[in-house]
């Protein structure tokens, strides 16, 4: 029998999702659970846990502090209440199938155990898959799945740890009564308290053990917030006094790491069966300003594709940048994403530093970047987008003789806006300081007429240095040819061609039907920002009937939130639907729901892998004639207009509705889907002309 104790303080978020689980997974006819409001409780997690009370008659009860007390307060609360073993668990926790009974049986496996501590995402040395991390959860993986997997994985050997951690804390009722409440006089409102018990139970001859067979998720640092890092430099400072041997004894676990065959084995439940029978073949960190699904641009699908398909027979690992507002720059996510590991480092560009913003030099990041080369320690570094990061991150690799892959994805080195599409319209014929600076501000740092010319002066300068690589890599003839008459990259530079193709290109795409009846549904799937061109778009269907022909659009609406506002305004006026985002696994039903698909974009694309998207679904394309979008098909399977020119597009509208049966030879005339499978194979061969036993087949 055990009591389960949850502390609650504040509004608390994560408390319904706590709760749900507990109740799910509780066996209340054996176990307790006591909810401590911390202080009175805020309406919304009074009500909730009344309404688990009132369905667990008996089993739950809610005891209220007259005064917040702070955590080791209401924890000891809850610990005179509790029968039996007790459990303190955090609010912002969900508990998976059979928690209880297997922490139990881990607490019993040897004698003389005080606690045990079962894995987490966010548990410091008991975090999986990467340690001393917060790490999202596996990718294609929920709580209840990935529970399993570590379930499934254990050896049940529940490893000894220098202390428990407090987030899931099983601790019996022997250890309770000889070891006494946790100290409220050091520790105030909380942090390091758990740790202290734990060492006064060590000091009992009592141990702490890991549950290995355990997964509970938790969030982590929402119940300090910003106090959080002083309250943890606070409980060192005594944990230190009192246990003055006890840092060097973490610090030497987390040098020797001795939970690392604990955790291989559920991160190889997590990896592809390997292919091939050679020898390793050397590692590779790609280099990226986003991953899936926090991001889901052309870059970043490439970038993953080439991954995963890579992870089938090499260690593969990617830093990328994550946009999280609710978190302090610079903060990381671990996430395990069939295989490979992706760090996620979160930038915003809210900082005030314009080297920082404008991802010209980062001191945090640069030193960031050296601790995951050196974790990863590759063979070769794929760089495919260095916005969110540092222009100083490539030559961190250079220094270490590692060989750099420089992926072209579109013009951001050379152009701050990316796309070289000038802020007052029209593509640009290339940068300089002064019409750079008039086109887009990097600092507002007076005087801004001679600040903002030199940072650009700077930026062109550190960037052309960042150019440096072994090889270079475009998905377009016409990016290729940019590239080269820009002059930028090194006089000997060879670029290699290597289109992107599609993710779910298989050659089986659902058939379609060879008649299409009015009207003729158009869609729209990319990014709701200008230089994509959706406003080129609803502009052309503002004067066609919706019997003659519909258009939807399916984008991501925050980026730019006022061309949105005005996008919608007007989509209003021409009775065009404004679908938003879409998850990967709606794309089907997107696509299939799409006669025509319609590129109207007005800055110059470095590639177009929607084109290739669409074919592989079967859906013909009219797309403007500019940058590398000619390139994906020709006007046998399609039709081109010029680019801004809505009455262009108005018109390829018209001759579609005339004569609706062109969209059935369109979809016979199209050739067979690239695959960015064709395009990772390219790719290994590159990497073998700099790695030794590069291809691996």
């Amino acid at each position: 029998m055990a009591t389960v104790i949850l502390p609650v303080w504040g509004p608390s978020p994560d408390l319904e999702r706590c709760l749900d689980s507990v109740e799910r997974f509780t066996e209340f006819e054996r176990h307790s659970l006591v909810v401590v409001g911390d202080g009175p409780l805020e309406p919304g997690p009074a009500a909730l846990v009344a309404g688990l009370a009132a369905r667990r008659p008996g089993a739950v009860r809610l005891l209220v502090l007259p005064a917040r007390g702070g955590y080791p307060a209401a924890a000891n609360a809850g610990l005179r209440e509790a029968r039996g073993d007790a459990v303190l668990l955090n609010s912002d926790t969900e508990v998976s199938d059979g928690w209880l009974e297997k922490l139990g049986e881990a607490v019993r496996r040897r004698p003389g155990i005080a606690s045990a501590t079962p894995f987490s995402s966010n548990a410091t040395l008991c975090s999986l898959p990467r340690p001393f991390a917060e790490n999202a959860l596996p990718a294609g993986h929920t709580v209840a799945t990935f529970a399993r997997l570590v379930e499934e994985r254990s050896e049940r050997i529940s490893p000894e740890i220098p202390t428990g951690v407090g987030f899931c804390l099983y601790l019996t009722r022997e250890a309770i009564d000889g070891v006494g409440l946790f100290d409220e006089a050091a520790f105030g409102a909380g942090y390091g308290e758990e740790v202290d018990w734990c060492l006064r139970a060590s000091g009992k001859g009592l141990a702490h053990v890991l549950d290995d067979a355990t997964f509970v998720w938790h969030r982590g640092g929402g119940s300090f917030g910003r106090e959080g890092p002083a309250r943890a430099r606070r409980a060192e400072k005594v944990l230190a006094g009192r246990y003055p041997g006890f840092l060097r004894r973490v610090a030497r676990f987390m040098a020797e790491d001795p939970l690392a065959p604990v955790r291989e084995r559920v991160l190889e439940g997590l990896r592809p069966p390997r292919r091939g029978t050679g020898a390793a073949l050397p590692g590779v960190v790609h280099l990226v300003h986003g991953w899936p699904p926090h991001a889901t641009g052309g870059t970043e699908v490439f970038a993953r594709t080439i991954a995963l398909a890579q992870a089938e027979h090499r260690d593969v690992a990617v830093y990328a940048r994550l946009s999280d507002p609710s978190r302090p720059k610079g903060e990381a996510i671990e996430l395990a994403d069939h295989g490979v590991r992706v760090r996620l480092v979160v930038n915003d560009f809210l900082q005030r530093d314009p080297f920082s913003r404008n991802a010209l030099h980062d001191r945090a990041f640069s030193a960031d970047f050296d601790r995951f080369l050196e974790e990863t320690r590759p063979g070769l570094l794929h760089v495919h987008h260095l916005a969110g990061h540092a222009a100083s991150l490539p030559a961190r690799a250079r220094r270490r003789g590692i060989p750099v892959v420089f992926q072209l994805q579109d013009w951001w080195p050379l152009c701050a806006r990316v796309n070289l599409l000038h802020a007052g319209g029209g593509v640009c014929s290339g940068p300089s300081p002064l019409k750079c600076a008039s086109c887009r501000q990097l600092t507002a740092l007076p005087p801004s007429a001679l600040t903002n010319p030199a940072l650009h002066a700077l930026r062109a300068a550190l960037m052309r240095r960042t150019l440096q690589a072994d090889r270079y890599v475009a998905g377009s003839r016409f990016l290729a040819r940019s590239w080269e008459s820009a002059g930028w990259l090194p006089g000997s530079a060879a670029i290699d061609v290597v289109p992107y193709g599609s993710p779910s290109a298989q050659g089986n795409a659902a058939p379609r039907p060879q008649a299409t009846p009015l009207p003729l549904r158009f869609g729209f799937v990319g990014a709701l920002m200008p230089h994509k061109g959706a406003h080129v778009a609803v502009e052309a269907f503002r004067s066609v009937p919706r019997s003659e022909a519909t258009l939807r659009l399916w984008g991501d609406p925050s980026p730019d939130p006022a061309y949105v506002a005005a996008l919608t305004a007007a989509a209003r006026e021409a009775d065009v639907a404004i679908e938003g985002a879409f998850a990967e696994e709606e794309k089907e039903r997107v696509y299939s729901g799409i006669d025509v698909l319609v590129v109207p974009s007005a800055g110059l694309e470095s590639y177009g892998i929607v084109v290739d998207e669409a074919m592989a679904h079967g859906v013909p394309v009219v797309a403007s004639r500019v940058g590398a979008l000619p390139e994906r098909f020709d006007e046998s399977c399609g039709a081109f207009f010029d680019g801004g020119d809505a009455a262009g597009l108005r018109e390829v509208v018209r001759r579609l509705v005339a004569r609706p049966e062109t969209v059935a030879e369109w979809r016979q005339a199209m050739p067979p889907p690239k695959t960015m499978g064709d395009a990772a194979r390219r790719i290994e061969e590159i990497y073998a002309a700099l790695l030794p036993g590069g291809s691996g087949r």
